[in-house]
This record gives C-alpha cells, sequence and structure tokens, in this order.
C-alpha cells in the first residue's frame, strides 16, 4: 500500500478535525491517518532495505484497521505481548505471531493458547527450564509449538544470556519444542544517547546466541531485534526481523530520544481548556487520557502541540495543569492537541479514538479490549 504525501503538523490536523466534531466529548485520541500510513511505509522500506523482515508490535495501536495496514504494507506478521492480543490476532488475521512475552500458562488460558496453535503460525517465548514446562502443560503432550529463547542483551529485564541458550534448546526440544531461534528487547533504548549502544549490545548478544543454537544443532531461522529507538542504528547481518511499535504514531518519548522527527507524529490527545489563570492553564485531559509516563529525565506529562510547545506540568485523574503558557492566547471552551509522553500508554487508555485524512472527516477506531 503506497502512502500518501505527510500532511502539515499534527496541530494543523487535530485543530481541523476538531472543528469539524465539536459534538465529539473530550478528551478524544486522533491519529493523523496520512502520516500514519507514511509512518508504516517508511519503515517497512528501511527494513526492506536492511535485507530483514519486518513484525511490528500489536499492543502499540490494538486495532484490527491498523494492523491489516501493517500486514497489507508488507510486514510478515505481528508481535503480541498478552493472551488476550494472541487470541485476537491469530482468530481475526490469521497471521504469524511471535509472543514476545513469557506467559502464564495456567489452565485459565491453556485452551486459547492451544487455539492459536492451531489457527496460525505462533512463536513463544521461553527464558527458563520452567517456563518450558509450563507451556507444555498448557499446551498438553501433543500439541506442536515453536518457540523462541529471549536472550538479555542490557535491559536486565527477563532473558538468558547467549552461553545458555544451547541447554535450554535442549530442555524445550525434549519437552516437543521445535526452537526456531532467539529474539531480544533493548530497553535501555528508552534512556537518551543510549539507543547507537543498546543497537550494538543486541547485534553482539543475538548473534553469540544465534551461533551457540547451530553449534548444538538447531536451526535459528528467526533472529528478532529491535524497538523503535533502536531502529535507525540497524545494520544488516544479524537479525532476520524486526519488531518495533511506537513508530507508526511516535510521541514525546520518542522525539526527543531522536527516533521521530516532528512531523511524523500521527497521534494526538484532544483536550478542552477548562480554566485559564494568568499563564495556568488547565484541560480536561489528565492522567487517564494522557497516561502518567514520565521516565525521569523526560520533564512534563506531554506537549501542546500547538505552536507553543507548553509542557504539561502537573496531572490528576481528569485533569491537566500548563504552569507557564506563553502561546496564542487560550480561553475556556478553546480546544488542543497534546502530544503524550507514550503513545502506547495514551492509546490504551482512550475511551474514543478517531482516524482523519484529510482534517475534516474521521472514521472511529475501536481497540480490542486486553486484561
Amino acid at each position: 500500500m503506497s502512502a500518501a504525501t505527510a500532511p502539515g503538523s499534527t496541530a494543523e490536523t487535530a485543530a481541523a478535525a476538531a472543528s469539524a466534531h465539536d459534538e465529539l466529548p473530550t478528551p478524544f485520541a486522533l491519529i493523523d491517518g496520512r502520516q500514519l500510513r507514511a509512518n508504516v511505509a517508511a519503515m517497512q522500506e528501511a527494513v526492506a532495505g536492511l535485507g530483514a523482515a519486518l513484525r511490528p508490535h500489536f499492543k502499540t495501536h490494538r486495532t484490527l484497521p491498523l494492523a491489516r495496514l501493517q500486514l497489507d504494507a508488507g510486514a510478515i506478521g505481528l508481535t503480541v505481548a498478552t493472551t488476550p492480543q494472541l487470541a485476537t490476532v491469530t482468530a481475526e488475521l490469521g497471521c504469524p505471531v511471535l509472543v514476545s512475552s513469557v506467559l502464564q500458562a495456567d489452565g485459565a488460558v491453556a485452551s486459547t493458547l492451544r487455539a492459536a496453535c492451531t489457527t496460525g503460525d505462533v512463536l513463544f517465548a521461553i527464558e527458563s527450564h520452567r517456563s518450558v514446562e509450563l507451556l507444555r502443560r498448557a499446551l498438553g503432550p501433543d500439541t506442536r509449538a515453536d518457540v523462541v529463547i529471549e536472550v538479555e542483551a542490557g535491559c536486565r529485564r527477563s532473558g538468558v544470556a547467549p552461553a545458555e541458550c544451547a541447554a535450554l534448546a535442549r530442555v524445550a526440544s525434549r519437552h516437543g519444542f521445535v526452537v526456531s531461534g532467539v529474539f531480544s528487547y533493548p530497553g535501555q533504548s528508552y534512556v537518551p544517547g543510549q539507543s547507537g549502544e543498546a543497537a550494538e549490545e543486541e547485534r553482539r548478544v543475538l548473534s553469540e546466541a544465534a551461533v551457540a543454537l547451530a553449534r548444538a544443532g538447531f536451526e535459528p531461522r528467526h533472529i528478532s531485534a529491535g524497538s523503535t529507538p533502536t531502529m535507525r542504528h540497524a545494520r544488516p547481518g544479524v537479525a532476520t526481523e524486526y519488531r518495533p511499535g511506537t513508530y507508526v504514531f511516535g510521541d514525546r518519548q520518542q522525539l526527543l530520544l531522536g527516533s521521530v522527527s516532528r512531523p511524523q507524529l500521527s497521534l494526538t490527545v484532544v483536550a478542552t481548556v477548562i480554566a485559564v489563570h494568568g499563564e495556568r492553564v488547565v484541560l480536561d485531559a489528565g492522567g487517564k487520557a494522557l497516561g502518567r509516563d514520565a521516565p525521569r529525565w523526560l520533564e512534563g506529562y506531554g506537549l501542546v502541540d500547538n505552536g507553543s510547545d507548553a509542557l504539561i506540568g502537573r496531572l490528576y485523574d481528569h485533569h491537566s495543569v500548563i504552569e507557564s503558557y506563553c502561546g496564542e492566547r487560550l480561553r475556556v471552551g478553546d480546544r488542543v492537541a497534546v502530544v503524550p509522553n507514550n503513545a502506547n500508554s495514551a492509546l490504551a487508555l482512550a475511551r474514543s479514538v478517531w482516524v482523519t485524512e484529510d482534517g475534516e472527516r474521521a472514521v472511529e477506531l475501536t481497540p480490542c479490549p486486553e486484561i
């Protein structure tokens, strides 16, 4: 699918859509459809240029139309993080799926996992002997399934060292699983100035893990890497696929990390001004709309996208406060667009999500429910 030329600023799009849809109660999430398609096409082209495949994260948007857009653009499948996401993607889209989290494979979800194996091509994450045992127990003795080993790449969250991969692969094989490869998550890239080093560390550990599997007699067909901040540092030669997610929207975090440029932002939260006291402006979009993500290095909770670059300084459940607003005069009842710190959180919280193509017409999206 070809992408249309990117429109103007998200502020212009948000303002036009808001004026054309004044009946929509704020806050609501607004997606610039043309820019989103441009982002999807650009990432697909970039990954193809690396000689690799794209398997984007479904958790970023959790919507079937946007997932279909990514698949139509050339993605080989999707990455999911939870059992409900897995069930939705395999049942509704039938595309290959990589489960990037070690699932709680107990009796409550066993039937869902078995159904996913029969309706789609699924790669399950493993990272310990126990996770292998629990996955086999959930799937039952006769269900065939592929697994990928999570390798720790500097994030210090979950995953094993490359030297441990061969032993874990043998355990998985004894339990009847097909060991298909390795994957990692370079989460330390979400610190300013660390994305290049994180990408290099990920390449190193994935290469070592793949070599360890091959020497042990396994074929690492899937060597899966990536996060949105590391994609600009990706190099050909190690990873066979990449799993970024936030690139479709961008957000304030990605903007300041250098992962996206300002024109690439395609998601804002539209809010209404409910109080003005000098330079202090209060909006009706609080933590339940913008999310509360605020890493230590990032001041504020969002960016007002009207040319003022005013910061959301304080956050309450249903209110946010701009402490020092110095832009074009705002009055009670005006609408403004806010770039959230974390697009994933904002969209997960949104009670209303709309996509606009020309600033005048919008179509409502319904994200899939998630536990």
